[in-house]
């Protein structure tokens, strides 16, 4: 089984969601260390960075939800061109610390808005 930190479409009520069907929620508030950007795609990306904080949920999924996760990400093991690195990453919450897979985006483009506050549904809601 694996631990997955979920910022974007894979949280619940989210347009991706489906996709991780029947993976077991393990934390509903947590957050870890980036600055989270609207790709203006319909997605987030959250890039590496020390000093802001992202938010989001932890799933624990298996192999074959982990597989399809890849697929949604844009990432294959040992491929160049991947739209996101697969990182372990530290993860807080208000009870505990704990690593977890964490979907960084390998390349920010200009086009890209920073998320103020580093919550994706929050700035979802903040654009209605």
């Amino acid at each position: 089984m694996h631990l997955v930190f979920c910022y974007g479409t894979l949280r619940l009520g989210e347009s991706n969601h489906s996709v991780i069907k029947g993976a077991a929620l393990k934390e509903s508030f947590c957050w870890t260390k980036g600055q989270l950007y609207d790709t203006q795609d319909g997605y987030p990306a959250l890039v590496q960075n020390e000093e802001h904080k992202v938010y989001g949920e932890v799933y624990e999924v298996d192999d074959q939800l982990l597989e399809r996760i890849n697929i949604l990400e844009g990432y294959q093991e040992g491929r160049d061109h991947n739209l996101y690195d697969r990182v372990i990453q530290e993860i807080e919450s208000a009870q505990w610390s704990f690593e977890a897979i964490t979907y960084i985006m390998r390349n920010r483009e200009e086009r890209f808005i920073k998320i103020q506050g580093g919550d994706w549904i929050d700035y979802r809601k903040d654009k209605r």
